[in-house]
């Protein structure tokens, strides 16, 4: 790192390194701390590393601690691959299959956020609700956002019926959805839904995020 780069982020905190316009998300902009941490983020929402990584591994401690046999785990909406990262750290040999609709993004995962790193994961780069799954899963990750929006369709019965499908009996399905001002309604409004598809469903509260588990 440039010396006057090193005291730019050391005084700003954070330097945009890369910016690069999606016809899907618009802008995306990645960062990076004088210490080197680096994050991404799409409609002014971080979406990869920092925050998103303390939001995730809340999610995987908590399905870790009900001792589930987790071989193979769905992610809808893959983004830069930190929760790919940490599942595979998590379950070591666990296969997994990324859907993502943005390949800039996981371009991104790969370049600055060590995607390519993630040992058996099948990245497809398409739209979660036109995809059509046969294999049942033991861990599916819903994460949806384009920005800060929440996608309609994500809480729509075609599919959260594909969804508690695709769930294994003993597996569990995690929505992660935000958790602030107007989004706080909006949240528990779509955990009340998932009661109508799931026998079990519960919620744990991060900084700025609610996750919402389910199960058969």
């Amino acid at each position: 790192m440039k010396l006057k780069s090193f005291f730019k982020r050391l005084f700003l905190v954070e330097e945009i390194i890369e910016r690069v316009i999606s016809p899907i998300n618009g802008e995306i902009l990645v960062f990076e701390d004088f210490l080197g941490n680096k994050s991404m983020r799409i409609g002014g929402v971080s979406q990869s590393g920092g925050l998103v990584l303390t939001i995730w591994k809340k999610a995987i401690t908590e399905t870790k601690n009900l001792k589930l046999e987790i071989k193979n785990c769905l992610i809808l909406g893959l983004g830069a691959g930190g929760s790919a990262l940490l599942v595979d750290k998590k379950w070591p040999g666990i296969k997994i299959v990324g859907v993502e609709i943005d390949p800039l993004v996981v371009g991104i995962g790969q370049k600055y956020f060590k995607l390519e790193q993630v040992s058996n994961l099948k990245i497809e780069i398409t739209d979660a609700f036109k995809k059509k799954f046969e294999t049942p899963f033991d861990l599916i990750l819903v994460d949806l956002y384009l920005g800060q929006s929440f996608p309609a369709q994500a809480e729509q019965k075609e599919f959260l019926e594909k969804i508690k499908k695709i769930s294994k009996d003993k597996g569990v399905v995690i929505f992660n959805r935000f958790y602030w001002g107007k989004y706080k309604k909006q949240a528990r409004n779509f955990e009340k839904i998932l009661k109508n598809y799931f026998p079990k469903v519960w919620s744990k509260k991060t900084v700025s995020n609610l996750l919402i588990f389910c199960s058969h």
